[in-house]
């Protein structure tokens, strides 16, 4: 039984979730051939410079051109990202690897290995049924494509998207976002302390900036770092070189203390030691947040799926959304001497997590491939 699981990698989210999907395939059938693929690590360069580096240009230097050619994309009801013959000419390693790996399912984890997939089914390349994972709290009509057999949603709001868009009700499940099995272990706060040198019993703030789009987040630990409040910041910058070298610039004034980090698998570890999370609104960092009953503040979101992912937790009473580095900092401080609306926060937070959204999504495959298993059954009967 083969599983191709595409996805790209647009921020390290949608590879994450294809790895959290591909991870849980395996541990449910571990003779299972489970191949997690993302497109633009195979694609041809020239395609790479004319389909993701225009996004990044929009996404770092004007947020508000990228929000009005998203928002366009949704009311003009655009039916791909991009022509199907550019995909052909720029992906050929995709789908020769469909071609021949054969695979029985694909799990597509980003809208464009949706169309992927879908080009692959009209192509006659596979005959595979294709299941859409959708990691974010909004989707966009290019999602829906006539090869899809399912779709799962984060909530009832995408799902109703997708039903206006012309998707059947009855393929939509709503399973949540899958994340890192990781966040299933229940660490020791204690320990977690120990391994970053964090002796005393103040609050960890977790700051998280990460490549998507501008972020400021050097400047809001500079001023947190002066703020003359107990608590202890870990900032992570993930694979951000440039948000590294500034972080590691800065010193933390007593009583403040800071830990920088590049990138780490430590995430789950830190949010569940954490009192407070500092981040860019992406899908799957808001379902790890839940899943760890962790507040958080959003800064300068991106227009666009960012800001509709940090309103839908800030809408729930789980988050707060601030725009540059001061608002974001006195937003910080104001929450850490005010333990009440930090727990009541948490608590919503915590009601908003869909902890077996990997599993359900693992079972909505597995129910595409049952035919295929009952065929493999009865030959070997």
């Amino acid at each position: 039984m083969r599983v191709l699981v595409l996805t790209l990698s647009f921020g390290s989210g949608h590879v994450q979730a294809a790895q959290a999907v591909a991870a849980e395939l395996r541990h449910q059938v571990p003779s299972a051939d489970v191949l997690v693929v993302d497109a633009l690590a195979e694609c041809r360069l020239l395609f790479r410079v004319c389909y993701e580096w225009p996004y990044w240009l929009m996404l770092r230097y004007s947020p508000s051109l990228w929000d009005q050619f998203s928002t366009a994309r949704v009311n003009q009801k655009h039916t791909g990202t991009a022509p199907a013959w550019a995909f052909r000419a720029g992906c050929p390693k995709v789908f020769s690897t469909i071609k021949s790996f054969k695979p029985d399912l694909i799990v597509a984890a980003e809208v464009a290995a949706c169309e992927l997939a879908a080009i692959a089914r009209r192509r006659g390349l596979t005959r595979a049924p294709i299941l859409s994972v959708i990691t974010d709290y909004e989707a966009e009509p290019v999602w829906v494509q006539p090869e899809v057999d399912s779709f799962t949603v984060p909530d009832e709001i995408v799902g109703a998207e997708l039903i206006s868009w012309g998707a059947p009700a009855n393929r939509i499940s709503r399973c949540g976002i899958p994340i890192d099995p990781a966040f299933d272990t229940a660490n020791n706060p204690k320990i977690v302390r120990l391994r970053y040198r964090i002796t005393d019993n103040v609050p960890i703030v977790l700051l998280m900036g990460g490549g998507m789009g501008p972020t400021r987040m050097d400047r809001v630990v500079e001023l947190l770092c002066e703020s003359n409040l107990h608590m202890h910041l870990v900032a992570i910058a993930g694979k951000d070189k440039h948000a590294l070298r500034k972080l590691e610039r800065l010193k933390a004034k007593p009583p403040v203390s800071l830990s920088i980090i590049g990138w780490t698998d430590d995430v789950a570890a830190l949010m569940q030691a954490a009192r407070l999370l500092v981040t860019k609104p992406g899908g799957l960092t808001i379902s790890e947040a839940t899943r760890c009953s962790l507040p958080v503040i959003f800064f300068d979101p991106i227009p666009g799926a960012e800001f509709v992912n940090a309103k839908r937790m800030v809408d729930a009473g789980a988050a707060l959304i601030t725009e540059g580095p001061a608002k974001t900092a006195d937003a910080i401080a104001a929450l850490l001497q005010d333990r009440a609306s930090t727990e009541l926060m948490a608590y919503r937070s915590h009601s908003m997590a869909r902890p077996n959204a990997r599993e359900e999504i693992a079972n909505l495959a597995l129910d595409l491939l049952a035919p295929k298993i009952e065929v493999m059954h009865q030959l070997m009967a």
